[in-house]
């Protein structure tokens, strides 16, 4: 019985005491996690600030470059540059700003200006521009690109993916090259764009397009949409012929794009994505 009264005291004690202690282990942890939380918030909000600051500085600074070599080509001085400077300058606006605009009649405008020896340069710049946009393309997530060269003529198309392959989400293009111009500056394309129903592996219905080929397509300007939120490019890569062919037949190395249409090319987008990151990743801490 004495026994019972103790453990009975003992449970009031407690009940008596739980309540306080409660309240103190909550006056401690509530404002400290309070405090935590208010802590990440203005962490993330000064890396957003940060991020954009810097977005800001940075088209600012790119907004003066692109004035100064645009004035470069159009302005007062422009006809006293060499071809060589000519060059250089397209070169330098090439490389910085290939992603936010169309290059292709500057390209065209300047080559229509310079000798044989510079047009080949001129070709090689476009040629570098196309292969980053290229790579960048081909490792982004569900990106593909298929290599082919093809001679003149119905007979000598082509299927990408090819029919051993599955779609890429449910498109297949059959390629065609209709002509290839004078000094070997651009080729005509036939694209026969097939679209496979879900389940069916060769079967689907079949959309006709053409259009010029020239070594200043780039695949972030130059592309084309299909449906699934699908977009595929095509790009000239050289026109070459094989030496041993006694008729010399000329044929068109092409590359073949197909990336996902959500794609962005903005260079900052790795900054923004790092960003996206780390704010993803201190919701999960919380």
């Amino acid at each position: 019985m004495e026994n019972k009264n103790k453990r009975k005291d003992w449970i009031d004690i407690l009940a008596k005491l739980l309540p306080g202690i409660g309240a103190i282990i909550a006056g401690i942890f509530i404002p400290l996690v309070i405090h935590i939380n208010a802590e990440r918030s203005r962490n993330n909000q000064l890396y957003t600030e940060i991020v954009s600051k810097r977005e800001m500085a940075d088209t600012e600074l790119r907004a003066k470059m692109f004035e100064n070599l645009i004035k470069c080509f159009f302005g007062d001085i422009s006809q006293q540059r060499t071809n060589k400077e000519k060059l250089t300058l397209l070169r330098l606006l090439a490389l910085n700003f290939h992603e936010f605009f169309d290059l292709k009649p500057l390209f065209e405008e300047l080559e229509a200006e310079l000798e044989k020896e510079y047009k080949y340069k001129l070709r090689e710049i476009a040629k570098e521009i196309a292969s980053k946009q290229e790579a960048m393309l081909s490792h982004i997530k569900e990106g593909i690109v298929f290599e082919r060269t093809l001679y003149k003529g119905k007979e000598n198309g082509i299927i990408v993916p090819p029919i051993d392959q599955n779609a890429y989400r449910g498109h297949r293009l059959g390629i065609t090259v209709t002509e290839i111009g004078q000094n070997d500056a651009y080729v005509y394309v036939k694209i026969y764009v097939i679209d496979i129903p879900e389940g069916v592996k060769n079967v689907g219905d079949t959309a006709e397009v053409s259009f010029e080929l020239s070594f200043y397509d780039m695949p972030f300007i130059d592309n084309t949409k299909l449906f699934n939120a699908t977009r595929f490019a095509i790009t000239l890569k050289d026109i070459v012929w094989d030496e041993n062919d006694k008729s010399k037949r000329k044929a068109a190395r092409i590359k073949i794009i197909f990336f996902p249409e959500s794609y962005m090319s903005s260079r900052d987008r790795p900054y923004l994505d790092e960003m996206l990151q780390q704010l993803r990743k201190s919701k999960k801490e919380i």
